[in-house]
């Protein structure tokens, strides 16, 4: 069982790092996020959602750590979701002891979500997150973010969605003011994305379930 989970696991990764290259390669550039479903949403009401510590695949510091903090704080302020709460998160993961930013198998998935009573699960990886110099002495920050939906009692993936933009993006296609820090690119990247949820079908929570 545990061979079969282990395989299940690879080639979710696989997969991932597929639709990732494939994504950069330039058929995702300049547009909307670039999003796939491996998987139909659980049926019925989905009000319980845990988001779980963002990895760091690059060389920025603290940058998993940086979009972390905003998705959090963008996906409360959009969505109606009971979203668990970053210290029960980390309490868990203590008790667990897995090292926050680590890349976890499903079978932990599983029970850091059974512990939180976590109908999905909110993965993402922060691929890239620079500070590139700008016009004027001024900075273009630069983020690119592969994110998972995944269903917490598998583990498994549902959706994945990668974006990435740079605080020029803004003023060549949509005429607002260019952002000029990776904090300001953050809001921007995971409210485009959790937007994007929303349209493909993620469902605002209607009842009044509690974690």
């Amino acid at each position: 069982m545990a061979l079969i989970q282990n395989s299940k696991f690879k080639i979710q990764n696989c997969l991932i790092i597929f639709l990732l290259a494939f994504a950069v390669s330039g058929c995702a550039r300049n547009t909307l996020p670039y999003h796939t479903k491996a998987a139909p949403l659980p049926g019925g009401a989905v009000c319980r959602v845990a988001v779980l510590p963002f990895m760091n695949e690059g060389d920025f510091p603290l940058a998993d750590s940086i979009y972390y903090k905003v998705f959090l704080a963008q996906f409360n302020e959009l969505s109606d979701f009971h979203l668990a709460q970053e210290g029960d998160v980390l309490k868990i993961f203590q008790q667990l002891r897995i090292l926050p930013g680590a890349a976890l198998p499903p079978e932990q998935l599983e029970l850091v979500a059974s512990r939180l009573n976590a109908q999905l699960l909110i993965t993402a990886n922060v691929v890239e997150m620079r500070e590139n110099p700008g016009e004027h002495g001024s900075i273009n920050p630069v983020l690119a973010v592969n994110m998972q939906i995944r269903d917490g009692i598998s583990g498994d993936v549902i959706w994945n969605t990668y974006h990435r933009r740079q605080g020029t993006d803004s003023r060549k296609a949509m005429h607002f003011g260019t952002i000029h820090t990776v904090t300001g690119l953050s809001e921007q990247v995971s409210g485009e994305i959790i937007n994007l949820w929303f349209k493909e079908g993620l469902t605002r929570c209607d009842v009044s379930s509690r974690f």
